[in-house]
């Protein structure tokens, strides 16, 4: 928790700027004023650049009785340099080619080389950190259908801190970071605006491995209307020994207040539930689990966002129910199985690991990790807080299941374009096995 970096929520980015670009066309033939928009003789390049160095202080337990604030548990510092390249070239009216390169420091990574047996050689492999982002080609036919194939990011949410419809992308929504542009598959969209009206057909096939099996590509589809003043999507998703999902979205306002929820209902699921922690399954990794590939499971999810640029003042917040994550009997029985073994589990590991007490934290982290059924996040910020260039922040994120949280106030000034400074603090609140306090090695505050 200490290492997020601090809240920021730009709404431009996010619904789109006011800001128009207009080019007037003198009149001549037919399709010239559309030709002169789409087409462009260059391919246009650019990116981004990010550079950082976040420095963090943790404290594990300062409501303890012992806190001394010039004695921190943990500290660091960790910078960072990562950027974005990316070309767009339309040479015809129909066509479009679009990539996009990403890399991070540091720029070479070092692997490790293991024997037949899965031992360590002592050898290494050094590679570049460079990643294809993105890779895709946009053409039509008769202008009426429009096609794109490719590595790309496929957006069927409308969630902006939890999206249980993102089914097709390769990463998940990070809460702490919602507007990231997520990475997604190879690809063939299909998209068939309905003609006089503003409803949308769309289609999907996607590969997932470069050497594949016909029946194992993945199909979907989905439906999008517009009635009045809101959007209405309802989709399906299938794909060969894997649950079969279907989903619904909506988004619209009232007043101010834009509202926005998505649900999906699915045959199985492809998570995997524990149901015993004991010393005697060490072989199992102290587990015992099992998996459901018949029962209907439901996730849904509501939220809304308030604007009020007057006072520059945004609120958004979200409610998640989450019908995979375990019922809080069995969450609370798992819980204190392990902590009941935590000696004897502390043991065995002590056969195989040097550092004990982190294999057993990493063990019951992950155990809790997304263990609940119900979760929220909210956000608050204020940009020109008596200053011009001063913004605060506020992010808040719960399981309402174990009554846990993380809290983060944030400042950050911009000295000018291109260079800014924040300060935040970290709180993690609830009880002894909540989620956030476990994962966070018990009520930490971070600065």
């Amino acid at each position: 928790a200490a290492a997020q970096d601090s809240f920021s929520f730009d709404e431009d980015e996010l619904f789109g700027a006011e800001d128009a670009v207009v080019e007037t066309v003198a009149e001549s033939d037919e399709g010239a004023a559309v030709q002169s928009l789409l087409v462009s003789e260059s391919v246009r390049i650019g990116g981004s650049f990010v550079g950082k160095a976040s420095g963090s202080w943790t404290w594990d337990d300062p409501w303890g009785g012992s806190f001394d604030p010039a004695a921190p548990d943990s500290y660091g510092l960790a910078p960072e340099l990562s950027a974005l390249v990316f070309f767009d070239g339309r040479p015809t009216e129909s066509t479009r080619f679009y990539g996009s390169v990403k890399t991070a420091w540091p720029f070479i990574t070092s692997t490790k080389v293991l024997d037949s047996n899965g031992g360590p050689t002592g050898d290494t492999v050094a590679t570049p950190n460079l990643e294809v982002f993105e890779l895709f080609s946009d053409f039509s036919w008769n202008d009426s259908l429009y096609l794109r194939f490719g590595k790309q990011t496929i957006n069927w949410g409308v969630g902006y801190f939890f999206s249980p419809a993102n089914v097709m992308n390769l990463e998940a929504i990070d809460p702490f970071d919602p507007e990231v542009q997520l990475e997604g598959p190879v690809a063939l969209r299909v998209h068939y605006p309905v003609p006089g009206s503003q409803h949308n057909l769309w289609g999907y096939a996607v590969f997932d491995a470069e050497d594949m099996r016909p029946q194992d590509t993945a199909l979907a589809a989905k439906a999008e209307f517009v009635l009045g003043g809101w959007e209405l999507g309802a989709g399906g998703y299938y794909k060969n020994e894997e649950p079969l999902r279907g989903m619904v979205t909506a988004s619209g306002s009232i007043g101010q207040v834009s509202l926005f929820g998505e649900a999906t209902l699915s045959r199985g699921s492809d998570r995997t539930w524990v149901t015993e922690v004991s010393p005697a399954l060490a072989a199992n990794r102290f587990v015992a689990t099992e998996t459901d590939e018949e029962s209907p499971f439901f996730k849904g999810t509501a939220g809304f966002m308030y604007s009020h640029s007057d006072s520059n003042v945004t609120v958004m917040g979200q409610y998640l129910y989450d019908g995979e994550g375990y019922s809080s009997d069995d969450r609370e029985a798992r819980i204190a199985e392990a902590l009941d073994a935590e000696d004897a589990i502390k043991a065995l590991l002590a056969y195989t690991v040097d550092d004990v007490d982190a294999a057993y934290s990493g063990f019951l982290k992950g155990l809790i990790l997304n263990s609940g059924r119900h979760y929220a996040a909210l956000s608050f910020s204020k940009s020109e807080l008596l200053l011009d260039d001063l913004s605060f922040s506020l992010f808040a994120i719960g399981n309402l299941s174990d009554l846990s949280a993380l809290l983060r106030p944030s400042l950050s000034y911009a000295f000018f374009d291109g260079l800014s400074a924040s300060l935040s603090a970290t709180f993690a609140l609830g009880f002894d096995d909540g989620e956030y306090v476990v994962l966070n090695d018990g009520r930490a505050m971070a600065l």
